[in-house]
Parts: structure tokens; sequence; C-alpha cells
């Protein structure tokens, strides 16, 4: 007999984090990515994200369309570049997730290891990363892909890291 998730999810109890991830979308050009994104953080217990941009560039009804009820569940804000490094706590471990020389696989990054809260940097949908955001984060991730197309929709993205991230340390 087929069940709906709503009735799964009320009969069994979730994991949670212990210190859930801060997530760090860069300069996104698409309201509905980042509505996207509100869902997805959602989805993966994410508290807090920070759109890097300026608020009058997006459309509030296209980021509520596509966060749904995730809309008003999670702490978001829309912040400069400087407010964003001044608002991250100091001794936070800063990922970039971003293809780069010095990057490690997503599947081989150890979690585990990390002794301090953490956030996830994002890049924008067409430019990716700056370099220098990616300089000011103490390491970054890539996800290996063995396909012909070597890139992926940010959401996409941002569901398979936080999907590891919460396999390694929540669902353990």
């Amino acid at each position: 007999m087929k069940i709906d998730n709503q009735t799964y999810f009320n009969q069994h109890e979730t994991a949670g984090w212990n210190n859930p991830p801060i997530v760090i979308a860069w300069k996104f050009s698409s309201a509905e990515n980042l509505g996207a994104l509100l869902r997805v953080c959602d989805n993966f217990g994410v508290k807090k994200v920070f759109f890097v941009g300026d608020e009058a560039d997006y459309k509030t009804s296209k980021i509520k369309r596509n966060a749904t009820t995730s809309f008003n569940k999670i702490e978001w804000t829309f912040v400069t570049e400087e407010q964003l490094w001044g608002s991250l706590p100091k001794n936070i471990l800063k990922i970039a997730v971003d293809t780069t020389s010095e990057s490690v696989a997503l599947n081989d990054f150890e979690f585990k290891d990390i002794q301090s809260p953490f956030c996830f940097f994002f890049g924008n949908e067409t430019t990716g990363m700056e370099d220098g955001v990616v300089t000011n984060c103490e390491t970054s991730v890539h996800i290996p892909m063995i396909g012909e197309s070597f890139s992926m929709n940010v959401v996409q993205s941002a569901s398979v890291v936080l999907f590891e991230a919460v396999r390694q340390l929540v669902l353990k």
C-alpha cells in the first residue's frame, strides 16, 4: 500500500543537525533558483541562508512560488558582500562548491573531520564562483561527474552537496 509523504514523515522520526551549515548563494541571477534553494535547504535542515545581491533585483513572488512552504521556515536575508563577511561567525569553516585545481571531490571530503561550524558557498548560475570568494574560503569541493556535461544547475548541486553532508554527519 502506498503511503503519502506527509503521513510517512509524521510517523517516522527524522534525525537533525547538531549544528546545521549556513548556505550562501553568491549573486544568483534567478529568483526561481533562490526559491528552489530555500526549499532544498529546508529539506536538508539548513536554518540560515544568505543571498549575496540586491533584493530589488528579484521578484519576491517568484522566490515564494518556488520555495513553497519553506519561504517562512528558514531564516534568510539579502546582504552585500561586505555585510556577508561581517555576518559569518569568526570560527566558521568556509567551503566553496566549485571545481578548482585544488578542490576535493565531494565523495572524498570528510565532513566528520570538521571541528567548527561550516558554511557552503554556491556561485552564480552562469559565471560560477568568483576567484576572490574561493580564495577567501578555506577549502573547496566539487561534484565528480562522469557524463558529457561538466556543469550542473546550482540548486541541483546544492542538493547533492547537502545530501552528502547530511549522509556523513546526520544519517551516520
